[in-house]
């Protein structure tokens, strides 16, 4: 199974658990239980997203990362699109944004970019159009990329489905933008870290580090060589759909 359809069956077991109460149940999960089980639960997500890192980097590389796609799924996009652009969708079906075309189909926003002689189909939780409220502050140096990216984790987060989708929307689409090094780091010192680099966005020393955050302000801060992705449940999301709009050059 991809990241795509693992990102997609999480959202389902997501809509599932709100259905149930999901805030309840996650602020149990992040405030509630022994000590032992919280650092159980934070050493499986830290390593799972590390090994999901390590994963992406090595299989999606060179604009592959949709071979596994089935054929009647990339079509219905593609019809999707030319029905967009001629202008036989409804607002929700699709519309236009800066000339690019977005198009809903199965709970994602699809819409694509040519690269070059490849034409990439970008995947997304969210349009432009939801996104657009999400601040960006500073400047990125015109160095970034010139070094290994290095995609830093909290490695004190708890079992927190968001982040993880939040993680998982950057690493379905980060490398078609990118022929750079991926390298899995952490934000800061803990055991569970002991073999990966430790560096964030407070002391980038020049390396090229996109770092997320869980935090209750929404958006996503330039500083240096170094992009910082903050949010809260969905809105980290969110938060990740804007970067990864900005990197295509599809939003300003």
């Amino acid at each position: 199974m991809d990241d795509l359809k693992i990102a997609q069956a999480i959202e389902r077991d997501l809509q599932k658990e709100e259905l149930k109460g999901l805030s309840d149940a996650i602020g149990k999960e992040g405030n509630q239980g022994d000590d032992m089980g919280s650092k159980q639960d934070a050493k499986t997500i830290v390593f799972a997203i590390i090994a999901l890192v390590a994963v992406f980097a090595l299989a999606f590389g060179g604009f592959n990362v949709y071979n596994s796609i089935t054929a009647a799924s990339v079509i219905n996009v593609d019809d999707l699109h030319k029905e967009n652009l001629a202008g036989d969708l409804n607002n929700e079906e699709g519309y236009l944004y800066n000339g690019f075309s977005f198009v809903y189909v199965d709970g994602l926003w699809w819409t694509e970019v040519n690269k070059g002689e490849t034409l990439t189909k970008i995947p997304l939780h969210y349009g432009a159009r939801e996104v657009e409220d999400i601040l960006i502050t500073g400047e990125i140096s015109s160095n970034f990329g010139a070094t290994p990216i290095h995609i830093a984790i909290d490695p004190t987060v708890n079992y927190n489905k968001y982040y993880t989708l939040a993680l998982m929307e950057m690493n379905n689409n980060i490398v078609q933008g990118t022929k750079n090094t991926i390298v899995a780091a952490c934000n800061q010192n803990d055991s569970v870290c002991e073999d990966y680099p430790v560096v964030d966005c407070n002391n980038p020393e020049g390396k090229s580090i996109i770092e997320l955050l869980v935090s209750e302000e929404t958006q996503i801060e330039l500083k240096e060589t170094c992009i910082r992705i903050s949010g809260n449940g969905l809105d980290l999301v969110k938060a990740a759909d804007r970067l990864l709009l900005q990197w295509y050059h599809i939003m300003n």
